[in-house]
């Protein structure tokens, strides 16, 4: 329930992001960041200029916006911390700053500890370099004192202060100390540089969640760099992530994920595997897994495909495969098209479900119906369209596994059966999204 509550706060933001007016800024030679947007997820590779960028948005804002490099900060902060010998003093004159109640339980849920206390203080005490102690001057004036902040918990029975922390708890206490010191402020923009890098998969949720929902109530945008898949994949499921690439010349490209839902493929890893589907042969895999990449990215990611050299092992397999009552991995035998007159997708008590793959042909029947538009499979294989057309008539007649084959031969067989499963999956884009509903849906 308090998790269903966490996700749902991306909802309120989105919807009240629909009655804004764009606010877009130019980063590079491709795309521009909006900063209308209640929040925007970086990601990319080192070097792809995110830190700059969230630099280059906090000039651009002035004092609208509030850049904290929260690896620095901490490590300046600790520096401080450890120099000085009269801490227990210090605290003592200041004074408790806080948290409140709501900061208190969100400590708490992210850090994963059930403090029985916590106290925050500001020491009013700062780095000796001096541009490094402007950092520290939290309401931006020059004639403000620079603070430093000092936690002391207790949590079973242990009683222990910001120097015993670890790095992902001293994060945490330090953001939403920072946090609290700007509550006051309105129309800010708040830019994080890696704020989640400390902290374990299970916190970057929660960070996330929390954060969402303090610029909510405060009225705030955030923009935040990452690396972590687990703030990077939810915010494509919410369409609020941006790629950053190193463009030509070292400027800055960048891609939404509105646009194109699997840009960040390439920075997340592999889902587990939740199902595995059983098909004839090469052909049948190759399409197989077309028609899924085609119609859910996450579906295709999370099954894996086994062929066999014909249907003939898959009649024996259904039956004498095990299906407990609540499996961790499901199964399905998949068998061609031509084979709907010689088996039934009928369900069976005790067994695994059969799909099967589109039409009444075989996978390579339905490849050779490619043929009649030759300048887009010339354009989809990459090669000239006169010399596939030359290719295309010395297989006229051919049946269809050795029009596949020879094809094959000519252009490298895992290329050729790549492009002529795209090609018809994404031709025939309604059979591709019932068969994956099929699958979907399971057992």
């Amino acid at each position: 329930m308090r998790r269903a509550k966490e996700l749902r706060v991306w909802h309120e933001l989105q919807t009240a992001h629909r009655r804004t007016t764009p606010n877009l800024l130019d980063i590079g030679a491709t795309g521009a960041i909006d900063l209308s947007r209640p929040c925007t997820i970086l990601g990319g590779r080192n070097g792809s200029g995110k830190s700059r960028l969230l630099r280059s948005i906090a000039s651009n804002l002035g004092d609208g916006g509030l850049y904290l490099d929260l690896h620095h900060l901490c490590e300046q902060a600790l520096i401080v911390l450890r120099s000085l010998s009269n801490l227990e003093e210090m605290k003592d004159e200041l004074g408790r700053l806080g948290p409140d109640d709501k900061r208190l339980k969100d400590v708490r849920r992210i850090v994963g500890r059930d403090y029985y206390s916590v106290d925050w203080y500001a020491l009013d005490v700062g780095p000796e370099d001096g541009e490094i102690a402007a950092k520290f001057r939290w309401g931006g004036a020059p004639d403000d004192d620079p603070l430093t902040p000092y936690f002391t918990v207790s949590y079973a029975g242990i009683e222990y202060d910001a120097l015993d922390m670890g790095l992902g708890e001293f994060s945490v206490h330090f953001l939403l100390w920072i946090l609290e010191q700007f509550k006051n402020h309105k129309n800010l923009t708040l830019l994080l540089d890696e704020p989640d890098a400390y902290l374990p998969p299970i916190g970057v949720e929660r960070l996330l969640s929390r954060l969402l929902t303090i610029c909510q109530k405060r009225g705030w945008r955030m923009v935040i760099s990452t690396h972590s898949e687990e703030m990077i994949s939810s915010a494509v499921d919410h369409g609020a992530f941006l790629l950053l690439r190193m463009g030509a010349g070292g400027s800055t490209d960048a891609f939404h994920s509105q646009d194109d839902p699997t840009i960040a493929d390439t920075l997340l890893a592999r889902p587990p595997i939740e199902r595995v589907l059983f098909v004839e042969d090469e052909s049948a895999w190759y399409l197989c897994r077309a028609l899924l990449d085609q119609s859910d990215r996450m579906l295709y990611k999370t099954t894996s495909l086994v062929w066999g050299d014909g249907n003939g092992y898959m009649t024996p397999l259904r039956s004498s495969l095990p299906r407990p009552p609540v499996p961790e991995l499901t199964f399905a035998v998949v068998p061609d098209g031509d084979q709907r007159e010689e088996m039934s997708d009928a369900p069976i008590a005790g067994r695994w479900p059969l799909h099967f793959l589109p039409s009444r042909d075989d996978p390579d029947e339905l490849f050779r119906t490619l043929k009649d538009d030759p300048a887009a499979l010339a354009d989809a294989l990459g090669v000239d369209e006169a010399e596939l057309q030359r290719k295309l008539d010395d297989l006229e007649g051919e049946d269809s596994h050795d029009w596949v084959n020879l094809l094959g031969e000519a252009y490298g067989r895992p290329h050729v059966l790549t492009v002529l499963a795209a090609s018809w999956a994404r031709t025939h884009a309604d059979e591709s999204a019932t068969f994956a509903a099929l699958v979907r849906a399971g057992v």
